[in-house]
């Protein structure tokens, strides 16, 4: 797709103001839903937790609802920004990737961008599984509803949900001619514009188009010199950025509906993101002795290198390896409803996706130069690039039963993932400007990496029932069998140590999995529940080792009520799981690249809190709150080991106020709002710094005691605010305009921390205060 400028697509939002003649209705945003209010107080949250349309309140699980209004009030615009509102949720970017967050809830902690190795909270984008955190990687300007289920959902949403999962729904077409437009400018040169246009029914079809246009020139400068590498295809040359953090982005998203047959609708989407992104600077905060030994480190300026060594956010840093990332990702949906009655639906779901990406990663977070051989060549401590390829299709179909006593849904899927990766890791890379980097094939990468092709393959069946066996009393149960059949096709023998033959491995795995729940209602609005779940997470191949699924078992109890006249809402959740297996990606220098933990056991235990107030007309109060207690053992006798920790924090919280006054008399409203985002401390290495990773006994040794320390992630607030005039009367066009900030309070904490070899790590900050001003026109 070529790129449009934002300020073209601003000509385009403007010519088309001019030129339509005739104003129709357009949707405009709800009102935040945990702020919607009739005279009795809230209202409902609609949510699809088990596959069905039905009140949050009735659903005997953990979910936190997020609809169109509150996403913009949010400013969620990626899947990094989704985890503000709902307790025991963290998401957090990770370096070695542009669009593969790490997601954590309740001690669960995945992201894997290894093909081989699955996640443990699902991600769905309209019924449809997404494979990769790389699949993420779209615009969310035309999303209508966000869910987080919190705990395990092998039964309704299969394997690779033992954390949870988030799902998705985007903005279906309206049937009705309408034009949003919005644009933003914000510091760090931000620069967003959206165009969205509706099309008017015409024989039971409409459409609903979407184009985005997302900018900034990034947060950290660049202090280095700027060099070219020249990797061979398929990574091309790689030239160092100006600045990290920036992005330039565009996206397009269509929505086709057909309702012209009784009783059928069938939905078409499609979903497109050009993305060239530099990732976050992944800053040097110790090198150490072995660091040292490699780089000449104390000596480099004297040769004409850098030497930037910091535990604190620095707004610029000398990094050369580092070049803009790009990814293309798209993706195909088809979803058909036939109501063959009253009673019964048919359901069929069907999609085709993938991306490909082109990135680089820097590790000694520097501009270096021959430590020893006086060349005056630039020198790599350790670098990778990394060239990823994936396609997925996947085919459900369902069959959901209703009638006065008795709700059920049956299913069968089919899934099948192809992906390549080739990513070549370098060390001690000694080159001279216009030099190509000798990386001609799989024996001659210079430290180790990854040549591979995998294919991965699932089959399930499932069914769900719930029995309203009395009064107020329902009882619910369900099981899923899942079957996998993956292979990995290992094409680089060397240097890896142990060296993997190459050639192919495979691993065949089949599984049952089931839920149990009971919920009674003890008065209108108002319930408790108890629900049993098991899960897991695929096993497999890794580097032609096979691996076991991780498992977990868990238990939760909750309430859900409203009271005051619906002006108050509390859901509050306890529970307990127990894991097995633990899946835990590492890495390890002397082998070149990332290795498996595939051991240990975990128990958490926590509470979460969802309350809603309406103390007044106008003002709407949230107050969440999560803790996790997190408890690894170690599966060994190995007295030196220990177990593998965990990134979650034991404390969340999420503090917001809005209030909308009373609207002007030509229409006009006004609304403020507030937000607080609270993280405990919590690691983010999963060994004590120095120590060692371990696939059988998880870590081996202390470690750095007080460097350790001194990289705990500490604790943090991070406050947001939103000003909106909203419905602002422009003639026969309606307009909007919002002032807002982010990290208000510039909270500079490490975001993403990075063990390399001994004590030698790099990280990653979060990115400083943002702010800005949103415009917006609806026609």
């Amino acid at each position: 797709m070529s790129r449009i400028s934002y300020y073209a697509l601003l000509s385009c939002v403007g010519s088309a103001a001019l030129m339509t003649g005739t104003v129709y209705a357009q949707e405009a945003p709800a009102a935040d839903q945990s702020a919607e209010r009739g005279d009795s107080g809230l209202t409902d949250i609609v949510v699809t937790a088990r596959k069905r349309a039905e009140s949050l309140q009735d659903v005997p699980t953990a979910v936190t609802a997020m609809d169109a209004a509150l996403i913009a009030d949010l400013q969620i615009e990626s899947f990094q920004d989704v985890g503000k509102t709902a307790p025991n949720v963290v998401i957090q970017k990770q370096a070695g990737s542009p669009t593969a967050p790490q997601f954590n809830i309740r001690g669960v902690s995945s992201g894997s961008i290894n093909f081989q190795i699955d996640s443990g909270v699902a991600l769905y984008v309209d019924g449809v599984y997404l494979g990769r955190p790389g699949n993420s990687a779209f615009d969310l300007s035309d999303i209508e509803r966000i869910e987080v289920l919190r705990g395990p959902q092998g039964t309704l949403f299969g394997r690779n949900s033992t954390g949870g999962a988030i799902s998705f729904v985007t903005a279906a077409p309206t049937g009705k001619f309408g034009v949003i437009a919005d644009a933003t400018i914000g510091n760090y040169q931000r620069r967003r514009g959206r165009i969205t246009v509706n099309t008017p029914e015409w024989n039971g079809l409409a459409a609903r188009i979407t184009y985005a246009h997302d900018e900034n020139t990034g947060y950290v400068k660049n202090s280095g010199p700027r060099r070219t590498y020249l990797f061979p295809e398929p990574f091309g040359p790689k030239t160092s950025a100006d600045n990290f953090g920036a992005n330039n982005n565009e996206s397009v998203f269509v929505a086709v509906r057909y309702s012209g047959i009784d009783n059928l609708t069938v939905d078409y989407r499609f979903d497109y993101a050009d993305l060239v992104t530099t990732l976050d600077a992944m800053q040097l905060l110790n090198g150490g002795a072995a660091f040292g030994g490699i780089t000449n480190f104390p000596n480099q300026p004297a040769l004409g290198g850098t030497a930037v060594e910091s535990l604190k956010r620095l707004s610029s840093v000398p990094i050369d390896g580092l070049a803009p990332a790009t990814q293309k990702t798209w993706g195909h949906s088809l979803t058909a409803v036939y109501d063959l009655n009253d009673m019964l639906t048919v359901k069929y779901i069907g999609a085709l996706r993938g991306f490909t990406v082109n990135s680089s990663s820097d590790l000694d977070g520097n501009a270096l130069v021959d430590p020893y051989g006086g060349t005056g060549g630039d020198f790599q401590a350790l670098a990778a690039v990394r060239y990823a390829k994936q396609r997925q299709w996947s085919h459900e179909l369902q069959l959901l039963g209703h009638t006065s006593a008795v709700d059920f849904v049956g299913g069968l899927f089919y899934y099948r993932e192809k992906a390549f990766l080739n990513s070549p890791v370098i060390f001690g890379l000694v080159s001279q400007p216009g030099q190509p980097i000798p990386i001609v094939n799989p024996d001659s990468y210079l430290a180790g990496g990854d040549l591979l092709r995998v294919l991965n393959k699932s089959y399930a069946a499932y069914a769900h029932v719930d029995v309203r066996v009395a009064d107020g009393l329902e009882i619910s149960g369900g099981t899923r069998y899942s079957y996998d059949d993956r292979t990995e096709n290992d094409l680089l023998a060397a240097p890896r140590t142990p060296t993997v033959p190459r050639g192919s491995f495979s691993a065949k795995q089949g599984r049952f999995d089931y839920d149990a729940s009971v919920r009674y209602q003890f008065a209108p609005n108002n319930s408790v529940y108890a629900k049993f779940t098991t899960g897991f997470v695929s096993g497999g191949i890794f580097h032609g080792a096979e691996f076991e699924p991780e498992t977990i078992k868990s238990y939760e109890l909750g309430l859900k009520s409203e009271f005051l006249n619906r002006r108050v809402r509390v859901n509050l959740a306890l529970f307990q799981a127990d894991r097995k297996a633990l899946q835990v990606t590492g890495f390890d220098p002397n082998q070149g690249g990332n290795i498996l933990l595939n051991t240990g056991t975990e128990r958490a235990r926590g509470i979460e809190l969802e309350t809603t107030v309406i103390p007044v007309d106008g003002l709407t109060l949230t107050a969440n709150y999560g803790f996790t207690d997190v408890n690894p053992k170690a599966e060994t006798s190995n007295p030196a080991a220990t177990p593998v920790r965990t990134y979650q924090p034991r404390h969340t919280g999420y503090l917001a106020a809005q209030y909308e006054a009373a609207a002007f008399p030509d229409g006009t409203t006004l609304s403020f709002r507030i937000d607080g985002q609270y993280e405990g401390k919590h690691y983010r290495l999963q060994c004590p710094i120095g120590a060692l990773q371990s696939p059988t006994e998880g870590c081996l040794g202390s470690g750095d005691a007080v460097l350790d320390r001194a990289l705990v992630i500490p604790s943090s607030w991070e406050i947001g605010a939103r000003m909106t005039f909203a419905e602002i009367p422009l003639g026969s066009l309606k307009g909007r305009i919002s002032l807002w900030g982010k990290n208000l309070n510039n909270s500079d904490k490490p975001e993403f921390l990075f063990p390399v070899f001994d004590t030698w790590a790099v990280g990653t900050f979060q990115q400083p205060r943002t702010y800005g001003v949103d415009f917006g026109l609806q026609f």
